[in-house]
């Protein structure tokens, strides 16, 4: 007898194959055998007639550790929801390890806030150690954060690195991963990035080829150097290849952001395109929504936040310096006043407002209310800016390099009676991608299950993960035809509907199309 039978399910394996009529059966966390079962018995029985039965979709792109959800919401349940049976974070060049100093942890304050967090462990290993005490209820895997590397030997400094700080990094890189980091972020647009040159990036990406670790790369611009950004991630590729087996490289949610800047995505894509014919292991993630949410301050030119908040706040109280940046946000092809603020401090409540109402509220323009927010709001005000074409989203979404994540993060049931939002890929992103491939049929089911199963897992290097297959790990996600995703931008809290039962590693975690809390998921390691 097993432990479950899925039966009566069309089986569609991750692998890009055509799907298939079949039955699985599990024990323990394991898919023990896939084929006719009517027969056989079970202590549960899924009957999944008429719906898809594929593996558990892999988010290669996730921000839980940043928001430290691992630790507030461990259920994940926004996520289950989707189908996720395993998150990638560490992300955009923020990490929880390793911690080098204290000032490490400032790599994710533009998420959350990190007062009064405190931690237990110093190295990547001793991360994953104490993450191993508790239980999630998804898979864990993390890459190591480059602005957590830097900011935890030079702190705020802005400046390059000196070699024997270079060689630290490098050093403390290569064990994070040999402690079972899956690869190295960036988040090069971000302020404590924005300095790092060609030569400490070559030293990493060398690190990463030696070990066949990933890169993910947040390019430094997503608008007008688009091409220039994506020249210098594609260089790292090319230089690598050179000496080691190749750098395994993905474009973090790849677009091109702002309507005038819309025409550079065709050369773009055709830039990625021929760095693949040439290096191969070249890919992109993106997420089914055409507007972006972001840090505001990432709105001011790059030399105003340069060094971090405190360099910030001293720019903008200095009066040529603050005209300086308002000439700067005019001469942008931004209508700042549709911005739409999604979380601020909580001494400053304008979530869920527009700009321009701040700005007729103060009788002040909208370039000064924004540096206003700025000023009072924290160091984590975000914001939704409708910036991205409706239809270069959908051509990326089919393209055969995209890979789909939510870059969002786990959030639990109170986090609805917030006045703080959420982008409603948090909530939305798998249905809505599923809904998309089977409403357009532009793309094959097969080939969209691909893209968030068997793609992801092989990208970052996943064992036995991300394919239905004997032997592999019970990650499962079952599904009807009328899945679709319901958060919206100003309602982002609402759970999906079609999405009927989810399993990581053997436990359902979805039933009935509702999370159960269950929390089966384990931490991964690279091997």
């Amino acid at each position: 007898m097993y432990k479950t039978i899925i039966k009566n399910g069309i089986v569609i394996d991750g692998s890009g194959a055509l799907q298939k009529s079949a039955d699985i059966a599990i024990n323990d966390d394991k898919i023990i055998a896939i084929g006719d079962l009517h027969e056989q018995k079970a202590e549960h029985i899924i009957d999944a007639q008429g719906m898809y039965v594929t593996p558990g979709f892999v988010d290669i792109q996730n921000h839980s550790d940043a928001y430290l959800a691992i630790f507030e919401h461990p259920q994940f349940e926004n996520l289950t929801a989707q189908g996720i049976t395993t998150i990638i974070v560490g992300n955009c060049g923020a990490s929880l390890a390793p911690l080098l100093s204290r000032d490490a942890l400032l790599s994710v304050q533009k998420w959350h806030d990190v007062h009064g967090f405190n931690t237990n462990w110093i190295s990547f290993g001793e991360y994953l150690y104490e993450l191993g005490k508790k239980t999630y209820g998804a898979n864990i895997g993390s890459l190591v954060g480059y602005s957590t590397l830097r900011r935890g030997i030079i702190g705020d400094d802005l400046r390059s690195l000196k070699p024997d700080e270079l060689t630290q990094i490098t050093h403390t890189l290569r064990q994070s991963l040999r402690d079972g980091a899956f690869g190295l972020s960036s988040g090069l647009s971000y302020a404590h990035e924005a300095i790092v040159g060609e030569s400490e990036l070559l030293a990493l990406t060398q690190v990463l080829a030696e070990e066949h670790a990933l890169f993910s790369m947040h390019l430094r611009s997503e608008g007008s150097e688009i091409m220039e950004s994506l020249a210098e991630a594609l260089n790292f590729a090319a230089k690598a290849k050179q000496t080691a087996d190749g750098l395994n490289l993905k474009i973090s949610h790849f677009k091109v952001r702002g309507k005038s800047n819309w025409h550079l995505l065709p050369h773009a894509v055709e830039q990625l395109e021929n760095a693949y014919q040439k290096l191969g292991n070249i890919h992109f993630d993106l997420y089914p929504y055409d507007f972006t949410w972001q840090v505001l301050y990432s709105y001011l030119p790059r030399w105003a936040y340069e060094g971090g908040r405190e360099m910030l706040m001293r720019n903008l109280k200095d009066p040529l310096k603050r005209a300086k940046i308002i000439a700067y946000l005019n001469s942008k092809e931004i209508n700042y006043s549709e911005l739409y603020i999604a979380s601020t401090a909580l001494a400053m409540n304008v979530a869920g407002k527009r700009v321009g109402e701040i700005a007729v509220r103060h009788e002040t323009s909208s370039e000064e209310a924004l540096l206003a927010i700025i000023e009072n709001g924290g160091s984590d005000i975000l914001a939704f800016e409708q910036n991205i074409d409706p239809e270069q989203v959908e051509e990326l979404l089919v393209h055969p390099l995209a890979m789909i994540s939510t870059d969002g993060s786990a959030f639990g049931p109170e986090n609805s009676a917030s006045r703080d939002l959420v982008h409603p890929r948090c909530f939305g992103t798998m249905p809505a991608f599923l809904n998309f491939a089977l409403q357009k049929k532009t793309i094959a089911i097969e080939e969209a299950v691909h893209k968030i199963t068997g793609i992801p897992a092989a990208k970052v290097g996943l064992k036995n993960r991300g394919i239905i297959k004997v032997g592999n790990y019970a990650d499962i996600a079952i599904f009807s035809a009328d899945i679709a995703a319901h958060a919206t931008m100003q309602n982002p809290f609402l759970f999906p509907t079609g999405m009927e039962y989810v399993l990581a590693n053997g436990v359902l975690t979805v039933e009935n199309g509702k999370p159960t809390g269950a929390t089966p998921g384990q931490i991964l390691r690279k091997e």
